[in-house]
C-alpha cells in the first residue's frame, strides 16, 4: 500500500491525513431527507399505504440497515456528528440554543467531504446545512447557498422565487392548512402548513415545488460536470418531509387513496380515550413529564388534524420520492448509476402521532433515534443485503467513505465502517450506540444507549437526567415506542440495561458527567461501583 502525507490545509499543516495512493475514487453521493417516521422505511409499509417506488429500488440495489441510529434527535447536534464522525459537543439546535450553547461547528472541526475535496473531488452542494454555513462555503464553494436553520426558505430564496417565475408562478400560500390547538385548548396554535393553492386558475405543479427545485440544482452540478474531470462528491439534503408541509397539485388521488386507508395510532387513540376532553392528555402509562410538554406544544388534540399532518407527511415523503426519482434516472442515463456510491439517510426521525405526538423533541423515543439508512455500492462489488440488523450509527458514516476512498485520519473516528457489520450479528463493544439530547422547546438533559440483552431481543434504554422516570423499549415490535420501564416481564432486561448503560458510560471520558449522576441514582444496581467520588487527588 502506497501511503502519502497530506494536509487540509497545506500552508499551515493543518488537518493531517494520510491517503492510500493505491485507493479508486468512486463518485459519491449522499442524500439526506429530515425527519422520518420509521413506517415509512422499516418493514411496516405493509400496513401503510406509502409508494415510494425509487427509495424502495435504491434499498433494493445494495444495503438496508434496519436497526440505525442518530446521535441526536435535533437536526444540528445529529448534522455537527455525521459530518464529523464524532459524537459533538452540539446539544440544541441554534432557534433555541441558550447564550453559551454551542450550535455551529467550531473553526478547527473538519467534516468529511473536507478530505474529498483534498483528495481531488469535485464537490457540490444542495439544500439545507443548520451547522454553520462557513464550513459549508469553504468546502463547496462561494456559490453554495447553505440555508443554516430548521425552517425552509420557501418565501426568501431568491433563487427559488425566479425558479417560480420562470414557471409562471409566484410565492406560493396555502388553500387548506393544518394547525395545532393553542395551550388554552381554544384556537389556532402552531402552523404545520398544507396544501398549495392554485394561482390565477392554474393548480401549483409538482415540477414548481422546493423539493423539485432542490433536484434540478442537483442536476445541474451533474450537468456541468466535465465527464474527463475528477471524480464527483455531490451532497442534497432536503427539508421534507419535515413540516411545515407543502403538498402541491397532482397528488390528489394518491390523496384519497391514503386516507381511505389510513387510521389514527393505536397509542393516540388509547390515549385520547383516557383523557378527559376539556384537559391536556395524560398517558394512563409511565412516561416522563417531557412528553406531556411537547403534546401541549404540538397541540394536536383534534383527531382531524391528527390525521391531516399523518397524510400531509405520508404525501410529502412521496414527493421526495417521485422527484429523487429524476436524479437517479439521470444517473442511470448517463451510465454514473452502477458506480456510484450512494448514501441515503434522514437526520433523525419522527412521532408522526404516536404517544399523540408529532415532530421530535428533547426526548430518545425509539421513533426520533431510529434513521433509514441505505447504501448502494459500486454494482461490481456485489454487496445486496436488505434487512442488516446488527445496530449501526450515523456515526459510521465517516468511516465507510473514508475506507472507500483510502483517507486516514489521526482524529478519533467514533463509528466503524458498516460493511464489518455485514459480519457479525452483535455490534463491537468498543463502537457502543449512544444518543443523546439537552434543549429543544424544553429542556431535558437525557442520553440512551442500544443494547442486545439476553433474551435476544435488541433494547433502547434512556436515562433522563431531570425526572424519575427512566425509559426501556423493546425494538421490532408494533408497540416499540411504549415504554417498559415498570412492566414486570422486562424486568431481567432493565438490569441488563443499567449494567449496559453503566459499562458504556464508563468507558468513555466523555461521558463522565452522566456516569456520575447514573450510578449514585442506580447505585443500588451497581453494587461494584464503590468509593471515593470526590476526584480528590492529593498530588
Amino acid at each position: 500500500m502506497a501511503v502519502s502525507r497530506e494536509y487540509l490545509y497545506p500552508r499551515s499543516g493543518q488537518g493531517p491525513f494520510s491517503r492510500d495512493d493505491t485507493s479508486d475514487h468512486p463518485n459519491i453521493i449522499f442524500i439526506s431527507v429530515d425527519m422520518v417516521p420509521p413506517e415509512f422505511w422499516n418493514g411496516a409499509k405493509e400496513h401503510v399505504p406509502i409508494l415510494t417506488p425509487n427509495l424502495d429500488a435504491l434499498r433494493e440495489d445494495g444495503l438496508f440497515f434496519k436497526n440505525a441510529f442518530c446521535t441526536s434527535p435535533l437536526c444540528t447536534p445529529s448534522r455537527a456528528s455525521y459530518l464529523t464522525g464524532r459524537y459533538s459537543y452540539i446539544t440544541s439546535n441554534s432557534e433555541r440554543g441558550h447564550d453559551g450553547h454551542a450550535f455551529h461547528l467550531r473553526e478547527n472541526d473538519w467534516i468529511f467531504p473536507q478530505y474529498l475535496k483534498a483528495l481531488g473531488y469535485r464537490c457540490g452542494h444542495v439544500g439545507k446545512c443548520h451547522v454553520g454555513a462557513h464550513r459549508f462555503i469553504e468546502v463547496f464553494g462561494e456559490n453554495d447557498a447553505p440555508w443554516d436553520r430548521w425552517s425552509p426558505p420557501w418565501f426568501d430564496d431568491s433563487e427559488y422565487i425566479g425558479y417560480l417565475r420562470e414557471r409562471g408562478f409566484q410565492r406560493f400560500s396555502f388553500s387548506r392548512s393544518i394547525y395545532g390547538l393553542n395551550t388554552t385548548l381554544s384556537g389556532k396554535g402552531n402552523f404545520y402548513g398544507g396544501w398549495i393553492a392554485p394561482q390565477q386558475d392554474k393548480p401549483f405543479p409538482i415540477e414548481a415545488s422546493y423539493t423539485a427545485f432542490l433536484v434540478e440544482k442537483a442536476l445541474q452540478i451533474l450537468e456541468s460536470r466535465d465527464p474527463e474531470e475528477s471524480p464527483l462528491y455531490l451532497q442534497l439534503d432536503f427539508f421534507g418531509p419535515h413540516q411545515p408541509f407543502a403538498i402541491p397539485a397532482g397528488m390528489e388521488e394518491r390523496e384519497r387513496e391514503i386516507r381511505s386507508r389510513i387510521g389514527l395510532p393505536a397509542l393516540y387513540e388509547k390515549l385520547m380515550n383516557a383523557t378527559s376532553r376539556d384537559s391536556w392528555p395524560k398517558a394512563p402509562w409511565p412516561e416522563p413529564r417531557v412528553y406531556r410538554l411537547y403534546r401541549k406544544n404540538w397541540g394536536l388534540f383534534d383527531g382531524e388534524a391528527q390525521r391531516d399532518y399523518r397524510v400531509a407527511n405520508m404525501l410529502q415523503f412521496e414527493l421526495i420520492d417521485r422527484c429523487l426519482g429524476k436524479l437517479l434516472n439521470y444517473l442511470k442515463e448517463k451510465h454514473l448509476y452502477e458506480n456510484t456510491w450512494i448514501f441515503f439517510i434522514a437526520d433523525h426521525g419522527e412521532m408522526n402521532g404516536e404517544l399523540g405526538l408529532i415532530d421530535k423533541g428533547s426526548f430518545l423515543n425509539p421513533r426520533v433515534t431510529r434513521v433509514p439508512l441505505a447504501v448502494k455500492p459500486p454494482r461490481s462489488l456485489g454487496l445486496r443485503e436488505k434487512g442488516i440488523t446488527t445496530p449501526a450509527s450515523l456515526l459510521d458514516l465517516v468511516p465507510t467513505i473514508f475506507e472507500i476512498t483510502g483517507v486516514q485520519v489521526p482524529d478519533r473516528l467514533d463509528g466503524m465502517n458498516l460493511m464489518a457489520l455485514l459480519e457479525t450479528d452483535k455490534r463491537p463493544a468498543d463502537k457502543p450506540v449512544f444518543f443523546e439530547v439537552w434543549n429543544h422547546v424544553v429542556p431535558n438533559p437525557s442520553i440512551g444507549t442500544v443494547f442486545n440483552a439476553s433474551d435476544g431481543k435488541l433494547y433502547s434504554y434512556v436515562y433522563n437526567t431531570t425526572d424519575d422516570i427512566d425509559e426501556l423499549y423493546r425494538l421490532g415490535g408494533g408497540d416499540e415506542c411504549l415504554n417498559l420501564i415498570e412492566s414486570g416481564e422486562a424486568a431481567s432486561s432493565l438490569q441488563e440495561s443499567i449494567e449496559a448503560m453503566a459499562k458504556g458510560l464508563g468507558a468513555d471520558p466523555r461521558w463522565f458527567g452522566y456516569f456520575q449522576y447514573f450510578t449514585l441514582e442506580h447505585a443500588e444496581h451497581l453494587p461494584d461501583l464503590k468509593g471515593d467520588r470526590q476526584l480528590f487527588r492529593s498530588t
